[in-house]
């Protein structure tokens, strides 16, 4: 069986290792959105908003080919509850 072996160039290495550290920013925001929406569901808010925040995260690697270019999506906000 033949053995295929790639060699990576150093700027193929970064930005692979690069990648890596946006998918691992991007899983951690989509985890607090995932909270951020069941909230908002549980308080009755509209959630168009915060879908279309986590749809966005889910989006940062189709969207973008440069780790260094990565723009993150504005999280939404809860309404503040009345007194």
């Amino acid at each position: 069986m033949d053995e295929v072996t790639q060699e990576f160039t150093t700027i193929e290495l970064v930005s692979m290792t690069r990648w890596t550290e946006v998918r691992a920013i991007r899983d951690a925001k989509l985890k607090a959105a995932d909270k951020l929406l069941e909230t908002s569901i549980d308080q009755g808010v509209d959630e168009t908003l915060f879908r279309q925040y986590r749809q966005a995260l889910r989006d940062i690697p189709q969207t973008y080919s440069n780790p260094e270019d990565v723009v993150w999506p504005q999280k939404p906000s809860l309404p503040q509850a009345s007194a």
